[in-house]
């Protein structure tokens, strides 16, 4: 069964069925009916109304009401933002993202508008020394909170990473799932596991981490990421042949896969100067350890599935090197020579590596 994209799963995850409609609107439509009949102006036939004075609880009562008509409005919106606008943004996910602002805003609103009413139509009510009294102690309390929303913003404005992203903070990596003002959602991959995979967790980051720490956003520009894969080699080898191996392992799997994307890669460059120091095609590069020659071959690949091709690249490398008898593998191993002899000069193999050109 093939695995829906993460577009398919945020626009599973953000339908607004009739049912939601319905159930908010019955909400709202049973607290209405309710306050009408406990204020006389609905009759029930046969049913008496108990004297409850309602004009005490008032403020209460509309702030519960514009509550419950907030969201149903909320509701009634989202799958007219989703047609609105799907034809002006490439996902379902920078959709959602857009509603989310619009759907804080809103909430803000009807805060807004609820303290008015608790404070009678008011603010002047409370004082001056009041007021800066009550900002002051919220300040203090919600400073963690205020942190994550400036966070937030800077998320929503500066677009440092959006839904849909890959992304690693505090040494956490994933794809993000949900942005809300407090913190970051991410379906976690890596952690235990060896390569890039689900964990299976979710993992939540406070937002204050865009202005405390490092954001490393793998799919901001394009799609792509570069990785390297290293391979140890005798000296003993054809070191010139295991580099021929190598980089023909890497273009068989990604060779095509690079050239195809090359100038869609390039296209993000910031400068220029750019097309020189990025690879853009597989390239190996060697390096000399105390007992084996280490042939890095660098390229890049699609960010989720650079597992995948690691794995493959690193079986054509074995399965070429199998079939070359002139290109070891190098291994750690112990050699026992027996005390009081020497091994002969010419019995030491010598390296294989054509002199330079």
């Amino acid at each position: 069964m093939e695995k829906p994209s993460l577009s398919e799963a945020v626009a599973r995850a953000t339908r607004s069925p009739s049912v939601s409609i319905a159930y908010w609107l019955s909400a709202l439509l049973l607290v209405v009916g309710v306050l009408a009949f406990l204020s006389g102006a609905i009759v029930i036939p046969g049913v008496q109304a108990p004297q409850v004075n309602l004009q005490s609880e008032k403020p209460f009562l509309l702030v519960l009401t514009i509550f419950l008509g907030t969201k149903l409005l909320l509701e009634i919106l989202k799958p007219l933002f989703r047609a609105g606008l799907k034809d002006r943004f490439r996902t379902e996910a920078d959709i959602f993202s857009i509603f989310q602002v619009f759907s804080y805003v809103a909430w803000l609103g009807a805060l807004g508008f609820a303290v008015y009413v608790l404070l009678g139509g008011n603010f002047a009510e409370i004082g001056v020394l009041g007021g800066a009294v009550v900002f002051g102690v919220l300040l203090f309390i919600l400073q963690e909170p205020l942190m994550n929303c400036v966070g937030w913003a800077i998320l929503v404005t500066r677009r440092v990473y959006k839904l849909g992203d890959r992304i690693e903070v505090n040494n956490t990596k994933g794809y993000v799932v949900a942005i809300s003002p407090m913190n970051t959602t991410v379906r976690e991959f890596g952690g235990w596991m060896s390569r890039d995979t689900f964990t299976g967790r979710y993992a939540t980051i406070p937002n204050k981490s865009v202005l405390t720490s490092n954001v490393f956003n793998y799919t901001k520009d394009t799609p792509f990421i570069w990785t390297e894969i290293l391979v140890s080699i005798t000296y003993e080898s054809n070191l010139r042949r295991a580099e021929e191996i190598v980089l023909e392992a890497a273009n068989e799997i990604v060779g095509d896969l690079m050239q195809d994307n090359k100038e869609a890669v390039r296209e993000k460059y910031e400068f220029r100067d750019l097309a020189t120091y990025v690879i853009e095609d597989p390239t190996v590069r060697w390096r000399m350890r105390d007992s084996w020659v280490e042939l890095g071959i660098v390229f890049f690949c699609p960010a989720y599935r650079k597992g995948y091709y690691e794995s493959e690249v690193t079986k054509r490398i074995l399965e070429k090197i199998a079939d070359e008898p002139n290109v070891q593998i190098a291994y750690p191993h112990n050699v026992s020579v027996p005390f009081g002899r020497t091994v002969p000069h010419d019995a030491v193999p010598s390296a294989t590596l054509p002199p330079p050109r």
